[in-house]
């Protein structure tokens, strides 16, 4: 019954009293906040330029990509240019990170 009247309660708030409720409610859970996000996408319209010149790019596309875990391997089927900057990447990505533990054996052990 509480969910037929949430409409009318919330209507009055301001969009920051809106706000404040959606990202404490997007904390509550993990499948709160997927669900929060699915809908920030869904509703939410992102200027053209923002497709075109960051995500499709090909010089940032491989750089935003980098930074996704190995296993996330979803984000290859988004289109062409995440499919290559994903190819470009995923060797970086798995090669294990040498350099800082060397560095750190070197520093502890001197």
């Amino acid at each position: 019954m509480a969910a037929h009247r949430i409409g009318a309660r919330v209507a009055g708030l301001s969009p920051e009293q809106l706000c404040a409720i959606i990202e404490a409610q997007a904390g509550a859970s993990d499948a709160a906040l997927r669900v929060a996000e699915e809908h920030a996408a869904r509703l939410v319209e992102q200027p053209e330029w923002v497709l075109s010149e960051v995500l499709l790019s090909p010089d940032l596309a491989p750089h935003i990509l980098a930074q996704l875990p190995t296993k996330a391997h979803a984000v290859k089927g988004t289109c062409r240019a995440w499919r290559r900057g994903w190819k470009e990447t995923l060797k970086k990505r798995e090669r294990p990170r040498l350099v800082v533990w060397l560095y750190e054996v070197v520093c502890w052990s001197t």
